[in-house]
């Protein structure tokens, strides 16, 4: 088979799976509380560099590039006090890129001159209140490039509760600015952008308002004039960074942001004439702060890459090219990811990605490199190449427990890249949770290394299922995990299966021997024998009354029964029978009475060591239907309360009793949580 590079932008086939993949994480140190950056070539030598504005240190961090994507060469430069962001254009006209910051104490926005070698100093600060953002664009389209700041209103009496301000100061070229008109826009304001959102020509602003939890659109009425902003009520969400572009190919620019305070991605579609609704809504991870879109899979629409600040895993949403999201791709980077953006910083044709981090200033900026994936081409079909994708194997588990558990996805690449995992559906009753701890909650969703843990449901018994893909630059095709989530088997009197009234087949093939007491003298004269390979069940008596056990359904050996009440921990053997008239040389009880609110615990075993097989056993106890129990309803009374908690807690330490939920050996606070999250009426 031959080996041919393909860059991993190509999209697969169906689109929904394409990927990005990347080298291992760079990190580079910073001046501290670092929440800014902005990628461009500071020096002229034709790579890109990236810039870090730092919270702590009042400076900026210029790291320059060596050319193959490595930032070993860095300066800091003074701005400010306080510069949250940090963006650049060549103001000046002067051939080099040029930076300014939004200072947030410092109440001041700064222009810093390039000297064309990425030297920079301040050379001119603008007045204004507490500035949050900044970014540059032709607001005027006079060809020259403007700075536009969202800063709050120093002349409110409580700036922190009241209208924000977007203030431009429109460039003239030659590095000067002329203060433009101001206009109100929603409180606090967090992130912004420009573009035309109706069709007539001029540049409209659209800003995320955090604290009046809006988004804030202004309207152009001319080059240098606006209407009075209308805000876009996103509560309870609370809106902390924007993007504009055509999320959805028909032709006008919508509007992405984050919700910061829920956690939450959205997509809010214009109609052409900045009537704007929401599209989509996507659950992503703790505390987003930043987005930036691209073609990541090539198929001809807008994807996102998002980050957080209030976690380490980040992401890549797929759009489906109608502004709606169709599947993520996680990505690791820690240290609080704030701002993010993209550049191909090793000029390799691909698309990197830097971020600056507000946590640690020895990890204040990151930097993933993407890279080359190859994929195998194998046998010819007339003309046609027949791809070789990666192999991904079905697996098959069995938990006797209701505590979490570890599964380890398997795969192979043929083509021998590194793979990685997508699981494409979720299971019907438990949870799946991936390595950092966040539960998978949309599918297809890209884990980050092999292993997904599975949470069962307590107190669910049965099949459930799941499945994955493999993917190296290609999808395998779909494989399935099977779990079958089952009682303990009945082996032993702590894993002993509740029977109810009616017949049930069972089986003592896996069976071993109990060492329970019992008494033989109590069934002498009906053919007791040894009771051997022996198996368990527990009869919970809702009324008094009469009950029957019968194993005269079993034929294919002879089986002997032994009847207790109490507990595991403390057993009264009250009835044995070893044989019945006309019941094949198998046995049937009769007990009466039992009594109300009572557990019996019905023993079965062979009478040698040879008699061993399956069979039905049938129950015919009080007619009175007992109320509807559940996982953590310890005295079956239909509620999952107090009496259960304290009954736990009676039984804590104890290495036996009903108390020892999950079948562990021992009572103690996994017992407790599984009360705890049964709580309140059974089914309810």
């Amino acid at each position: 088979m031959s080996l041919v590079h393909l860059l991993c932008l190509i999209g697969f086939s169906s689109g929904v799976y394409a990927d990005i993949r990347f080298e291992n994480l760079t990190n580079y140190p910073t001046g501290g509380i670092s929440t800014g950056v902005f990628a461009e070539d500071f020096d002229g030598d034709g790579d890109i560099d990236f810039a870090i504005s730092n919270r702590e240190s009042d400076s900026i961090t210029v790291l320059f590039n060596n050319g193959a994507g490595v930032f070993g060469n860095s300066t800091q430069f003074q701005t400010g006090i306080n510069p949250r962001y940090v963006d650049g254009f060549d103001f000046d006209n002067d051939g080099d890129i040029d930076l300014c910051t939004p200072d947030y104490y410092g109440m001041t926005t700064t222009l810093l001159n390039n000297d064309g070698s990425g030297g920079f100093s301040i050379a001119q600060q603008f007045d204004t209140f507490t500035p949050a953002y900044v970014w540059n664009d032709d607001l005027d389209l006079d060809g020259h490039r403007d700075i536009i700041v969202l800063h709050w209103d120093g002349t409110a009496k409580v700036p922190h509760q009241s209208p924000g301000v977007v203030q431009p100061f429109y460039g003239n070229g030659d590095g000067t600015f002329v203060v433009g008109q101001s206009a109100f826009i929603g409180v606090q304001p967090r992130g912004g952008a420009s573009a035309d959102l109706n069709g007539d020509g001029l540049l409209d602003v659209v800003v995320a308002d955090i604290y009046s939890k809006t988004i804030s659109v202004l309207l152009s009425t001319g080059p240098r004039t606006w209407q009075t902003s209308f805000q876009i009520l996103m509560d309870p969400g609370a809106p902390r960074y924007i993007t504009l572009e055509d999320y959805d190919n028909d032709g006008d620019v919508d509007i992405a942001a984050v919700d910061k305070l829920h956690g939450n991605f959205w997509i809010l579609t214009n109609d052409g004439n900045a009537k704007f609704v929401l599209n989509d809504s996507v659950k992503v991870n703790d505390a987003p702060h930043s987005i930036v879109h691209f073609d990541i899979d090539n198929d001809g629409d807008l994807d996102f890459v998002v980050t957080h600040v209030g976690s380490s895993s980040h992401l890549i949403l797929h759009n489906d090219g109608s502004g709606r999201i169709e599947s993520e791709q996680m990505f690791t980077i820690s240290g609080g990811s704030a701002e993010v953006k993209l550049a191909d910083f090793n000029a390799d044709g691909l698309i990197d990605i830097v971020t600056a981090n507000v946590n640690n200033a020895l990890i204040g900026s990151s930097v993933l490199l993407q890279k080359e994936c190859l994929v195998c081409n194998g046998a010819r079909s007339g003309k046609r190449v027949v791809e070789c994708p990666p192999i991904a194997n079905e697996i098959n588990m069995q938990a006797i427990s209701y505590l979490d558990f570890d599964v380890q996805l398997t795969g192979e690449s043929i083509a021998g890249n590194s793979v990685d995992y997508i699981i494409s559906s979720l299971p019907s009753s438990g949870d799946l949770i991936d390595v950092y701890g966040n539960t998978i909650t949309t599918v297809p969703y890209h884990i980050p290394n092999d292993t997904v843990t599975y949470s069962p449901v307590y107190g669910y018994i049965g099949l459930d299922t799941f499945t994955y893909y493999v993917n190296d630059c290609l999808p395998s095709t779909e494989a399935l995990v099977a779990l079958q989530i089952n009682i303990p088997f009945p082996d032993e009197c702590l894993t002993a299966q509740r029977i109810f009234n009616g017949s049930t087949v069972w089986s003592t093939l896996f069976a071993s021997d109990s060492p329970d007491y019992y008494d033989p003298l109590l069934c002498s004269g009906t053919n007791f024998g040894a009771m051997r390979k022996d198996i368990w069940f527990r009869y919970f008596a809702c009324e008094t009354g009469q009950l029957v056990i019968d194993t005269c359904g079993t034929t294919v050996f002879d089986s002997d029964i032994v009847v207790y009440q109490g507990s595991c921990c403390n057993l009264e053997q009250i009835a044995c029978n070893g044989d019945s008239v006309d019941c094949n040389g198998n046995s049937r009880i009769t007990i009466d009475p039992i009594i109300a609110d009572t557990q019996y615990f019905i023993r079965i075993g062979g009478s040698t060591a040879n008699s061993f097989g399956g069979g039905t056993i049938f129950i015919a106890g009080p007619e009175v239907i007992c109320a509807a129990s559940c996982f953590g309803d310890l005295n079956f009374d239909g509620n999952v309360n107090i009496t259960d908690f304290l009954q736990i807690i009676g039984l804590w330490g104890s290495t036996c009793g009903d108390g020892d939920l999950n079948i562990d050996g021992v009572v103690n606070v996994v017992d407790l949580l599984a009360v705890i999250g049964d709580w309140g009426p059974c089914g309810g």
